[in-house]
């Protein structure tokens, strides 16, 4: 069945993984879970914590952009004003940043492919929690975020070369960071869209030293679909609920407490077949900011959670009555502490270390049922293959890292780490080195490097054991290396070139679609297939520019050089990502007092890999013994992937924006049309054949992305 349808700043030691990574022996600026080290307030009396500050300050990984609360150190950045003006789909925090250098997705998707990473090889924290899968509607190509763009203040994105704090992920880092409570007065939000209705309440307690915050948002993606004419009978629900509260204890110790909670449910019916599902997550997370001495600073987190997915339903996948079901339950569970401690030798020298425990448990339970369509001794069979299993998996992960940061010159700093990780069900044990260096070569031009080793074993709930999947494989390991050069043009504009290779020296074999187009059961596709892929190789060069602001136009363009493969045996295998030239364009236009914001953004990208199709011919006897031609139709084999490919993808969007203030009370409204000139994107082929006088007819219809789609909404605070 097809459906058409950080003010936590990215920490210059790299953002932690958690947010008390402490990143600067300074007071701790707020109870969020970590230490800020570029807002936070410098002690008078204490002359190592401001050095240390501005060597912490550096950021030393090349790709870093920092969103909403931009990252000092480098200008590549946005603010929360750039961010709320671009044009996005369903106001998704995920899809407010996919036109980044590097990024790859589709319309349906909010999530994206970094360098060619997958999408679960890039690390994802909120307020220092990991979150798993953090999507709605995963049927759907995960087509939201489970986080309202509003609640968050900032958002940093290390595309490779990310430092020791991190493991457990080969491919990036998204580190979330929540807005901290205003606690002076009671304040309150409203917002109506097209596609979802949220409320957002903080305030105080304590006479200002603790603060509070609670944002809902329900989401009624269908009216959206409605709109772009792709609805049929579908019927998506999804909620989202986000708490936080704060304490501060002393200035020296601050304490915060979180809780996120997201539901999902989806009934879809057609004629040839439906599905029910839901998912769930859950997450609660404590956090300990402490400062035991100035050069001395500490983070803990604390924290649980749960995961959940139910999904059920048939698909008449093969013609001729037969259908194949799916009926799939899992459940995972986890926990976890973890600490990041930093500590200040000098001014010219610091010392990050820490570790992290995490115990997690998963239970599966499988069964479906696949028709597969061949000739067998001149009759036309529907053959059935039954995938029926189960399993339960328990134990945990342990994390420990060390890096220091020198600064042996005023131009040069250098960070030296290693981290070693041990998987216990997988029984992964490895240790990774990693080196970042950033060489001042003017106050207008600086140059970054990153090299290391990264590895991610399977997660305890991550076996495909809709392919009949029950053991896991060795863990992924890669190896980064990235140059990046930064040159400032005045106040008015900054480039960056980056060039980067990631050699994946041992990949695990796993279950791919050769074809692009959205399903609700992948698996269940006749052009499923199994990529016993041993490495691989993602490299690249990126090339950005962006101008600030002259005569109230922000601007952003960039185009993007890469390829991504798998290796099978002697053949490299392109990824079905893979676009070998991207282009992205964004650019802003705030007249006079920025009450307008006019926003437009473009993108083109090259066609994505298809799958070559063969068509046989062969024969078969009715009931009655007559024989007559039929037509198969045949996938692959897999290492002919990206032997074709799909038309070049292009698109244009638009949103407009006005800002309506009146003494505490404000008003934002916008209007946002997706694809404006509606044009017609290709993610498949769909091929429809017949046969006749022993020929075969083809023909062939494009499987369309998403159309032209309006939607608008308004929020206000008061």
């Amino acid at each position: 069945m097809r459906v058409l349808a950080p003010q936590l700043r990215l920490r210059p030691l790299l953002v932690a993984r958690l947010t008390l990574s402490a990143f600067a022996a300074l007071p701790v600026a707020r109870a969020s879970g970590q230490v800020a080290p570029d807002s936070a307030r410098v002690r008078a009396d204490s002359a190592p914590a401001q050095t240390a500050q501005r060597l912490t300050a550096v950021v030393v990984t090349p790709g870093t952009f920092g969103l909403l609360s931009p990252v000092r150190g480098t200008a590549q950045s946005l603010g929360r004003e750039a961010i709320l003006a671009r044009p996005q789909l369903g106001e998704d925090l995920f899809r407010s940043i996919q036109r980044l250098p590097g990024l790859a997705s589709n319309d349906f998707g909010a999530a994206f492919h970094v360098r060619g990473a997958e999408v679960g090889q890039m690390h994802v924290s909120l307020d220092g929690m990991e979150l798993f899968e953090p999507f709605h509607m995963k049927d759907f190509d995960n087509a939201l975020s489970i986080l309202d763009v509003r609640s968050v203040e900032g958002i940093d994105l290390v595309t490779s070369g990310f430092t020791t704090e991190y493991g457990g992920r080969l491919g990036s880092v998204l580190s979330i960071h929540s807005r901290a409570p205003r606690a002076d007065r009671l304040r309150t939000s409203l917002g109506v869209s097209v596609s979802s209705l949220r409320a957002q309440a903080e305030g105080g307690f304590g006479d200002g030293r603790g603060g509070w915050s609670v944002a809902a948002r329900r989401g009624y993606l269908d009216l959206a679909l409605r709109l772009a004419e792709r609805s049929d009978s579908i019927s998506p629900v999804y909620n989202d609920l986000f708490a936080t509260g704060t304490w501060e204890a002393s200035p020296r110790h601050k304490f915060a407490a979180h809780g996120l909670w997201a539901d999902d449910r989806l009934h879809y019916k057609v004629k040839d077949g439906g599905i029910a599902s839901r998912y769930a997550s859950r997450y609660a997370w404590f956090t300990w900011d402490a400062e035991y001495l100035p050069n001395l600073t500490s983070g803990t987190v604390a924290s649980v959670g749960q995961l959940a997915w139910a999904r059920s339903g048939d698909a008449q996948i093969v013609s001729g009555g037969l259908r194949s079901t799916v009926d799939d339950d899992r459940d995972a569970g986890f926990g976890g502490v973890r600490q990041d401690w930093l500590w200040t030798a000098n001014e010219r020298a610091v010392l990050k270390f820490g570790a992290d425990w995490r115990p997690e448990w998963a239970k599966y339970y499988y069964s479906g049922v696949r028709i597969q369509r061949a000739v067998v001794a001149d009759t036309l069979a529907r053959i059935p293959l039954l995938v029926n299993t189960g399993r339960s998996v328990g134990g945990s992960q342990l994390g420990l890292y060390i890096a220091p940061r020198l600064r042996p010159a005023r131009w040069l700093v250098a960070e030296f780490g290693a981290r070693y990780d041990r998987t216990s069900w997988s029984r992964d044990v490895s240790l990774s080195p990693r080196a970042n260096v950033v060489v001042t070569l003017s106050r207008a031009t600086t140059l970054r490097l990153a090299l290391g080793r990264y590895a991610q074993p399977q997660q305890a709930y991550a076996l495909q054991i809709q392919d009949g999947v029950t053991q896991f494989a060795c863990e992924d390991v890669t190896q980064h290396r990235v140059v990046g050069l930064e040159q400032r043009f005045g106040l008015f504009a900054i480039a960056r070139v980056e060039v980067y290779e990631r050699l994946v020296t041992n990949e695990a074999p796993r279950y791919i679609n050769l074809r692009g187009d959205l399903r609700v059961f992948p698996e269940l596709e006749p052009d499923r297939a199994y990529l016993p892929a041993t490495s691989g190789r993602a490299r690249g060069v990126e090339l950005s520019v962006r101008g600030f602001g002259r005569s109230g136009l922000d601007w952003a363009v960039s185009y993007a050089h890469a390829r991504v493969t798998d290796r099978v045996g002697v053949t490299d295998v392109v990824r079905p990502w893979d676009q070998p030239h991207t282009f992205y364009l964004d650019a802003t236009w705030s007249p006079g007092e920025k009450r307008w914001h006019v926003s437009v953004a473009a993108q083109a990208h090259s066609g994505w890999p298809e799958s070559p199709v063969q068509f046989v011919l062969d024969t078969v006897k009715n009931s009655k013994g007559v024989k007559s031609p039929t037509v198969l139709t045949v996938y692959g084999p897999v290492t002919d992937l990206g032997a074709h490919r799909l038309p070049w993808y292009h698109r244009m969007d638009a949103r407009v924006t006005r800002e309506v203030t009146i003494g505490r009370r404000s008003m934002t409204m916008f209007v946002d049309v997706f694809n404006i000139f509606d044009t017609q994107n290709p993610s498949a082929i769909h091929y429809k054949t017949s046969a006749s006088n022993n020929r075969i007819t083809v023909t062939r219809s494009p499987e369309l992305l998403l159309g032209w789609l309006p939607s608008a909404g308004i929020t206000m605070e008061f």
